[in-house]
């Protein structure tokens, strides 16, 4: 009985060394297949990067040609607007390039009433819904994109902030009301550029009129905005997609904005404005179609100085 023992001991430590190496052996294969799977994930990763990347070129290629397609187009001589057309729109009669234009608070005010009688009048804004006139659409959308600005700094991070500040005037203002803009912009585009210069004056530098029953657009909310304009792949990728002159003017008065923003002190993201005043002088150069271009350079140049870009 003695010799049975060296014989169960041996036979003991052989089912351990059996336990022993299956363990290990699914712990290595445990491990391999961790680290197969993360390669395989950084691989994948790097192929939707790579095709994402591809697909933001291609896109740029095709917006790059819109663009040169929009500029041939600029360059042809647009018919002129007459008077009667502004004072439908505008109300008081003036000349299409005054040296002398009225700018003071009532007939700033004056017109941009009148602008917005004249939208209800052609039924922009649906009769059946509780929003009672344009004027308090418009200041119903003002508050909405004041509340929920976009993103102007790491929108690329990853693609669902992309993703985010490309919908982002869809996901605030709805399909609705952006048709509505669209559609104004497209039927009363001939009028587009004074009602931009009426807003800007009355809005911005007027502060309408100082008036406490009708906020106007904060400088912060315009500064967030302009700087969406023209530091975020989303913004310009919106510009691209309007007409030359709209893509021009809104360039130009985001450059209007950041210049006061510099003046108040309020530049938190660090825009650089010079090279914008020179896209702004290039782009507002090449056009053929804006009534008050010489008025725009002038700006545009004495901003040139002041930076000395």
């Amino acid at each position: 009985m003695d010799y049975d023992l060296p014989e169960t001991t041996n036979h003991e430590k052989r089912i351990a060394v059996i336990i022993t190496a299956i363990v290990v052996s699914a712990a290595i294969g445990y491990m391999g297949y961790r680290q197969f799977m993360k390669w395989h994930e950084n691989e994948v990763q790097t192929a939707v990067l790579h095709q994402q990347q591809k697909m933001a070129e291609e896109s740029a290629d095709l917006e790059y040609k819109i663009i040169q397609l929009q500029n041939k187009l600029a360059m042809i001589e647009p018919p002129a607007v007459s008077d009667d057309r502004i004072t439908e729109v505008f109300g008081k009669p003036q000349p299409i390039v005054s040296s002398e234009p009225d700018h003071s608070c009532d007939a700033m005010k004056n017109k941009i009433t009148s602008f917005f009688n004249y939208l209800q009048q052609n039924s922009y804004i649906g009769v059946n819904k509780n929003e009672k006139n344009p004027s308090d659409v418009f200041l119903q959308m003002v508050r909405a994109l004041a509340a929920n600005p976009p993103m102007i700094v790491d929108e690329t991070r990853d693609l669902v902030s992309l993703k985010h500040n490309l919908a982002h005037f869809y996901r605030i203002l709805q399909k609705d009301r952006i048709e509505m803009v669209k559609n104004i912009m497209a039927t009363e585009n001939d009028v587009i550029e004074h009602a931009m210069a009426d807003f800007y004056t009355y809005y911005v530098t007027g502060d309408c009129c100082k008036n406490d029953d009708e906020p106007c657009v904060s400088l912060n909310t315009l500064y967030e905005y302009a700087g969406f304009f023209m530091n975020t792949f989303a913004g310009k990728s919106y510009l691209f997609r309007r007409s030359s002159a709209i893509r021009c003017l809104t360039d130009y008065y985001a450059v209007l904005v950041l210049d006061r923003a510099n003046t108040a002190g309020i530049n938190r993201y660090g825009i650089d404005i010079r090279p914008y005043i020179d896209l702004a002088l290039d782009n507002i150069t090449s056009q053929n179609n804006l009534v008050f271009q010489d008025q725009y350079l002038e700006t545009l140049t004495g901003l040139f100085r002041k930076y000395g870009s």
